[in-house]
């Protein structure tokens, strides 16, 4: 009974997520929430396989197993495919279902295996193979189903490394483009799924390692099979969670953080040489400081480029090569000196006025860039300068 709640708690969390995921998306369609749909789906079919291996219902073996042979190595890249789904402008179908040739392959011939058993064999498999992983004199299709599970194996040991590196990559090209575009990132940045993706390999690559060993070694124990299945359903409740509350405008920041030269208005882009990135570097500082800009929330590169009348291709190496940081990194650290000149003009100023006037949209993005840029927490900085001025002896005096 016990065994049954434990290994049935993961497929509950996915089959739940899957249905508020659904609900989510009739009601308004994203395409990285379909893709995370996608993923939970699959994950509940990965379960359903564990389900049926641990508590033995071995007349369902042929469909557990084909679903476990398909979504054991389709996890993986559904996971990619999802972060594609999220930050890139245009995912290549294509390449997705690319990713997803090696499960369909081992799940379709896992599948045909079984419908072509016979009988003898199904029993051979099931009593000496399958559950006690006696592979000795292999032969016809147990010997073909032992193949394809060591197959899918070596596929996921390729999978996971690959999936960190392209994930990884394709969260931080992402950010790095907000951050040249927009000087308030605090809701745009897409930094939730990286340890969530960390957590979720290092789980599942546990589970991977497990299967070397012999999944029955988990059976043996209630409380051993009790602590993958509680880490599993945690992991993909918080993937779930994420996924559905997460703001689901990234493919608007995408499209009009991307937005190529030949659509912007009327003119041609031409490569700045050193000298004129360093000139234009000049002329975006002078506009800053004369026109106070960094105290706009919602300031973009594209109105750096409206103003000064040229490409915003410009704008952005200027910024990147002249001044020698990003476009957000630029104009909070501007925010940044002026917030200190706020403190310093009054000590005893609200913090939350200091960050407002300074241009910050929150007040944990003014706490975040102070420490940042000023090596202390902003409330530190105003005891610090209040302190200075108490025991200074002018103070004294008076």
């Amino acid at each position: 009974m016990l065994s049954t709640i434990i290994t049935s708690a993961p497929i509950y969390v996915c089959s739940i997520l899957s249905i508020l995921l659904a609900l989510s998306l009739s009601i308004k369609w994203d395409r990285a929430r379909f893709r995370l749909l996608m993923f939970m789906i699959t994950a509940t079919m990965f379960y359903i396989g564990h389900f049926a291996f641990y508590n033995r219902t071995i007349s369902v073996v042929p469909i557990t197993d084909t679903l476990y042979c398909f979504s054991y190595p389709a996890i993986f890249p559904l996971i990619l495919i999802y972060i594609e789904g999220l930050v890139l402008k245009e995912p290549n179908y294509k390449r997705g279902l690319l990713y997803l040739l090696p499960a369909f392959a081992c799940g379709i011939s896992a599948g045909l295996i079984y419908a072509t058993m016979s009988n003898e064999e199904y029993a051979d498999f099931i009593g000496y193979h399958y559950y006690f992983q006696n592979y000795n004199n292999l032969t016809g299709s147990a010997w073909w189903l032992i193949a394809i599970h060591r197959a899918f194996r070596i596929i996921i040991a390729v999978e996971i490394p690959l999936v960190l590196y392209f994930g990884w990559k394709y969260i931080n090209e992402y950010n790095r483009m907000v951050e040249n575009y927009y000087s308030n990132t605090e809701d745009k940045v897409v930094t939730f799924i990286k340890p969530l993706m960390i957590a979720f390999l290092v789980t599942l690559s546990a589970s991977f390692i497990s299967n070397f060993v012999n999944r029955n070694y988990f059976a043996e124990s209630i409380w051993l099979l009790a602590i993958p299945a509680a880490l599993y359903s945690s992991i993909i409740l918080l993937f779930g969670f994420v996924g559905l509350t997460q703001n689901t405008y990234t493919r608007e920041i995408v499209e009009e953080s991307t937005m190529t030269d030949e659509e912007e208005p009327e003119q041609e882009f031409i490569p700045l040489t050193p000298e004129k990135e360093h000139i234009m570097a000049a002329e975006i500082r002078k506009l800053m400081d004369e026109k106070r800009l960094f105290l706009q929330p919602n300031l973009k590169i594209n109105d750096l480029a409206q103003m000064l009348n040229t490409n915003r291709s410009y704008i952005y190496n200027a910024i990147n090569q002249g001044i020698g940081m990003s476009f957000a990194k630029y104009v909070n650290k501007k925010r940044i000196e002026y917030a200190v000149k706020l403190i310093d003009q009054n000590h005893e100023i609200l913090l939350t006025d200091v960050a407002h006037k300074s241009g910050f949209s929150s007040p944990s993005a003014f706490y975040r860039n102070f420490k940042l840029y000023m090596d202390c927490s902003p409330s530190d900085y105003q005891k610090k300068r209040a302190s200075i001025t108490a025991s200074s002896p002018l103070n004294k005096n008076l």
